[in-house]
């Protein structure tokens, strides 16, 4: 398997595929993010897209995840806000050393990802360890 970054001018070669993976993480965004943002911010380059490609497969796209750089007051991260695929035990280790070495290689001094709970199982095998849990309650305007 292979994790690769997409240049800005390949996105739309990509996007028929990508889209609806991330679509499904998208989703979890309770209307905050329509997948049509995604593709504006990767387009405007706020967003990196990486994919997976299983190059034993006819080079088949299995996942997708974008990424951006924060620059804070004293340091510098690399956020992964958006994930989607299949088989994720199988390229997971494969991309945390491809997209550490692309934070590395940007002076950023951690990852920060965002997701459900449930990851952390998955995650703390990587030294990845939660923050914060983020609540919500919708207003009744009505």
């Amino acid at each position: 398997m292979i994790c690769t970054a997409v240049p800005r001018e390949a996105i739309d070669i990509v996007w028929g595929d990508v889209s609806n993976m991330l679509n499904k993480a998208i989703m979890t965004s309770a209307g905050k993010y329509h997948i049509d943002d995604i593709y504006r911010h990767l387009n405007e380059g706020y967003y990196n897209l990486w994919l997976i490609i299983d190059d034993k497969k006819d080079e088949k796209v299995i996942a997708a995840i974008t990424t951006r750089i924060i620059e804070y007051p004293s340091k510098k991260a690399m956020a992964m806000d958006w994930i989607g695929g299949k088989k994720m035990m199988k390229w997971l280790p494969i991309a945390m050393k491809r997209l550490t070495e692309f934070a590395k290689d940007c002076e950023c001094s951690h990852l920060e990802g965002y997701g459900r709970k449930a990851w952390i199982k998955i995650l703390k095998k990587y030294n990845w360890k939660p923050e914060y849990i983020a609540y919500r309650m919708e207003i009744d305007n009505g």
